[in-house]
């Protein structure tokens, strides 16, 4: 199987896998905030957030194992691959204690400085320390996921995370079936539901990858390489740690606990949204990090252009019409809906298109392998999210400051972030502006206005938001083809779509 083919069918599975956790998922929100109201689903959020946010070292360790892993197997190295996921293994049992003891340690203080109604103090509790379990179980299978991205098995990855949102849709269910104590329930529910699916994907990836074993061995140079890369990767999974959770905890302190479910609901539509653009760019990491290890830079940059036009333009596509119709639906899925979800909602889907010129720039500065200059200088700024933040909050700015600080923030990196690539690995930035940023401007330039025109036309019912939505649609991959794709490309795609069409008319 050609690399092209393997990327595109990779991403046909987690194209699939999206819209059905993303279908399951909304669903099982409405019935949730149905089943728990605005105050408890925002005390659930908050605090599963921040137990949830222990686990930052989990990203920084999940990000080490895939390069490693798709390192060796650029290099086509068997033996390195079975010391890599040896090392990996000690390192994230060494760091999942430390935060499973820390975590608990320190869950009474944390407990202690929120804002919720007294009578839920024992289910805050709980919510906390079973979150602190289910996320000890998921550092643990973190490295399970590793492998199958490496392996490129994402339909295996696919199933697996199709189960887990079907078991989470039967414990919101199961919240109807209770007048007392729903949260507690959901919260017991959810961290069993959580070693079952982990402990299948670990006996799966134990069974047919032979990688997967573990021995007390203590490879100290493989350690030490890999503990160098996870420590400066963890600047940044910590800065968002920070940044997240500091957020949830001032939006609760200046507005409490409704304006969290607010935040929560927004967070969850975009997630869902937004991982149908990472799907694409998790498809392509692999081959990112094997054509650098094997030495094949054309290839290489290639990807790196690919994927920065091509991400935009998968979540530009579905942000657009969701945008314009979110009041819409909103009301659709969650009937009641809390106040400021519709503005948060906004405001966030504009901070994800900006960001997903990131993650190409992040793909590549890990290829590499140079990353520490990288961190310090791009968190440096990150950072100054919260404190920036807090001031406006304190002068009495809405809510939703919060995130026009993030894309303002965000903008800023991505600048500084193209003067280290180029510096990484000989990034043309006048190549970079020309066939990824301005080709990307000019399409949102050109689209949202006149699908915002036409958007006013169309009534708001739910034929009007197919109707919209469809337009949105069409009107952007027309243009998505006319700016974004090369000569080549278009003629390619065309070809490809001609001898579809003439094997089913023959057939």
């Amino acid at each position: 199987m050609s690399d092209k083919t393997k990327i595109a069918k990779n991403t046909v599975f987690l194209y699939m896998r999206q819209l059905a956790v993303m279908f399951i998922a909304f669903f099982t929100s409405r019935i949730i905030l149905g089943a728990l109201g605005e105050v408890e689903y925002g005390v659930m959020s908050l605090v599963g957030g921040l137990a949830f946010s222990f686990g930052f070292f989990s990203t920084s360790l999940s990000n080490a194992t895939q390069r490693f892993l798709c390192f060796a197997h650029g290099k086509d190295d068997r033996s390195e691959l079975k010391e890599v996921f040896n090392a990996v293994a000690l390192l994230f049992i060494m760091i999942g204690g430390i935060i499973l003891i820390a975590g608990c340690a320190i869950g009474p203080l944390i407990i202690g400085l929120l804002k919720y109604p007294q009578q839920l103090t024992t289910a805050v509790y709980f919510i906390y320390y079973c979150t602190i379990i289910s996320l000890a179980v998921t550092l643990t299978a973190t490295m399970f996921d590793s492998v199958l991205i490496s392996r490129e098995n994402m339909k295996v990855y696919a199933y697996i995370s199709i189960l887990e949102v079907v078991g989470k849709l039967g414990i919101a269910y199961s919240l109807l079936l209770y007048s007392d104590c729903k949260l507690i329930w959901y919260a017991v529910a959810t961290m069993c539901m959580t070693v079952l699916i982990k402990g299948s994907l670990i006996y799966f990836c134990f069974k047919h990858y032979p990688e997967c074993h573990i021995r007390l061995h203590w490879d100290k140079a493989k350690i030490k390489e890999m503990g160098k890369f996870i420590g400066w990767n963890g600047i940044g999974t910590i800065v968002f740690a920070l940044n997240e959770q500091g957020t949830n905890i001032l939006l609760n302190l200046f507005f409490g606990p409704v304006v969290n479910a607010a935040k929560g609901i927004a967070s969850q539509v975009n997630n869902a949204i937004n991982h149908f653009s990472s799907n694409f760019l998790v498809a392509l990491y692999p081959q990112m990090v094997k054509s650098y290890a094997a030495g094949e830079r054309d290839k290489f940059m290639s990807l790196f252009y690919y994927s920065g036009k091509f991400g935009f333009a998968l979540l530009w596509l579905l942000f657009l019409p969701i945008m314009l119709r979110r009041d819409y639906i909103l009301h659709l899925w969650l009937g009641e809906v809390p106040g400021y979800t519709s503005v948060f909602l906004l405001w966030i889907i504009i901070y994800s298109i900006v960001s997903v010129f990131l993650t190409p720039q992040w793909y590549a500065v890990q290829s590499e392998g140079r990353i520490g200059k990288y961190m310090v200088v791009i968190n440096i700024i990150f950072i100054m999210t919260l404190p920036v933040s807090w001031i406006l909050l304190k002068y009495g700015f809405p809510p939703q400051i919060v995130y026009a600080v993030l894309v303002f923030d965000t903008i800023i990196r991505i600048a500084t972030s193209i003067i280290i690539v180029k510096a990484n690995i000989g990034l043309s930035i006048k190549r970079y502006i020309s066939n990824i940023l301005f080709p990307c401007v000019l399409t949102v330039c050109v689209t949202l206005p006149v699908c915002w025109y036409i958007n006013s036309f169309i009534q708001r019912n739910f034929v009007g938001l197919i109707v919209n939505s469809a337009i949105c649609v069409l009107f952007n991959v027309f243009f998505i083809g006319l700016i974004l794709l090369t000569k080549h490309q278009r003629m390619t795609i065309f070809k490809t779509l001609r001898l579809r069409l003439s094997h089913v008319v023959d057939r």
